[in-house]
């Protein structure tokens, strides 16, 4: 489908632009901050799928890298709630 990397590429816009809703006050400061996190968590795990051909690698490769966006993302929102 050759409008496949529009639509992926539309999908990160989008989030960047509610990333930036989130951050300009729309929401509390925590719940704001944990959105952000995870919103670039999604665009992170986009990226590397679509424009890094992931997602044409065997299972296991996948497995890796979506279980180490998932633990660093936690650890990275753990820190936060933490302070």
């Amino acid at each position: 489908m050759p409008f496949g990397p529009v639509y992926v590429w539309i999908s990160l816009v989008a989030a960047t632009l509610l990333s930036w809703f989130l951050k300009g006050g729309a929401v509390s400061a925590q719940i704001g901050a944990i959105a952000v996190i995870l919103i670039a968590a999604f665009k992170i795990n986009l990226v590397v799928s679509h424009f890094m051909e992931l997602k044409w690698q065997p299972p296991p490769f996948r497995i890796i890298i979506s279980t180490w966006l998932t633990v660093v993302s936690t650890i990275i929102i753990g820190g936060y709630l933490a302070v």
